[in-house]
């Protein structure tokens, strides 16, 4: 039965006029509906906010927090300019505050759900090209265990378990940039099947998992960092710590996965436009970390100059292969130790 108007009004402390208008407006979109005169009802567009509270989550911190930022861009750079606030980034302006995104995150639980939500939510498809790109490397020929490391989800391993039957997946989740002592990270585990083990674990600390035959390294993700130097940072001693385990474990192979920023046209698109929604979503992930403070982008040549970076003193270290994602804006690099014999 659908809950009339009134009700719904007294439960949410507001004036019954008030909810008909906010409910026939929302109607247009369909976002809820009115079965009939005075009565409230969800659509199934509606419902999915109940029944999955992260999309509320992510629309909240989209209209809360990525659309204001967006409408102070230009008073951000003249700050930067005119003042010389290096640090006056739109995030920064339009929240009128010292703290940097990734700061909010940290300090506020309900903040950073919602960006995670919101993160979740924009990463679309990204298991499937993940899928796309790993298809082409037999895993069970590598060895037995296979790690992702920095993702989000159990997806990832659950959908290359049913490719490769015989492997056992341990999954090393963390979201966000806040930092974890070791001590904090390593007790935290969680073994769901005989198959798969859950972690958490801080990128840049020292891996735990030393003896796996496969290293799935996702790149961690440059949002929950205040600056592309900050990101770099992390980026660099999460390569570090994996290349490591390299040089202890010959045998294991680290393949490094990234989102990045394609060169302008090099989709196809002609005249440096936009070739379909995959590269719309990474010029558009680009914009908001422009917005939230990172002047540099992160693109292939960005990665690789990382890359180079960490492998100082880790000459052993060689990248013998590169993926890319022919439906997303995602390359890896497959990584290996070569013998001293070689």
């Amino acid at each position: 039965m659908s809950p009339v108007a009134r009700d719904l009004a007294d439960l949410a402390g507001v004036p019954p006029a008030q909810i008909r208008r906010i409910v026939r407006m929302a109607a247009t979109v369909s976002i809820l509906c009115e079965p009939q005169p005075g009565h409230v009802a969800h659509t199934p567009l509606s419902a999915q906010m109940y029944k999955k509270p992260s999309y509320l989550d992510a629309i909240r911190f989209t209209a809360e927090t990525v659309v204001p930022p967006s409408l102070r861009m230009a008073d951000a750079t003249r700050r930067q300019m005119r003042y010389h606030q290096e640090d006056a980034n739109p995030f920064r302006t339009a929240t009128d505050s010292s703290l940097s995104l990734a700061s909010a995150c940290e300090r506020d639980h309900k903040f950073r759900r919602r960006a995670i939500a919101f993160r979740r939510l924009t990463a679309v498809n990204r298991t499937s090209a993940v899928l796309e790109m790993l298809s082409s490397v037999n895993l069970e020929e590598l060895g037995q265990t296979v790690v992702d490391v920095n993702c989000t989800s159990t997806a990832i391993a659950k959908s290359l378990r049913t490719r490769n039957p015989s492997l056992h997946f341990v999954v090393q989740m963390h979201e966000g940039s806040k930092q974890k002592t070791e001590s904090a990270y390593s007790s935290r585990r969680v073994k769901t099947s005989s198959w798969l083990e859950i972690q958490s674990r801080a990128p840049g600390t020292t891996p735990n998992e030393t003896n796996a035959a496969v290293y799935l390294l996702h790149v961690p993700d440059p949002f929950f960092y205040a600056s592309s130097g900050a990101h770099a940072e992390v980026c660099v001693a999460e390569f570090r710590a994996h290349f490591d385990v390299l040089r202890t474990n010959e045998t294991a192979t680290v393949i490094l996965i990234a989102d990045v920023v394609p060169e302008s046209g090099s989709r196809g698109g002609g005249g440096g436009s936009p070739d379909g929604p995959a590269e719309a979503r990474a010029l558009l992930n680009d914009l908001l970390l422009l917005q939230a403070g990172h002047d540099v982008v992160f693109d292939v040549k960005r990665l690789e100059a990382l890359l180079e970076f960490a492998r100082e003193g880790a000459d052993r270290v060689t990248v013998v292969n590169k993926l890319s994602s022919a439906s997303q804006s995602l390359v890896a690099f497959v990584l290996r130790s070569r013998s001293l014999s070689s």
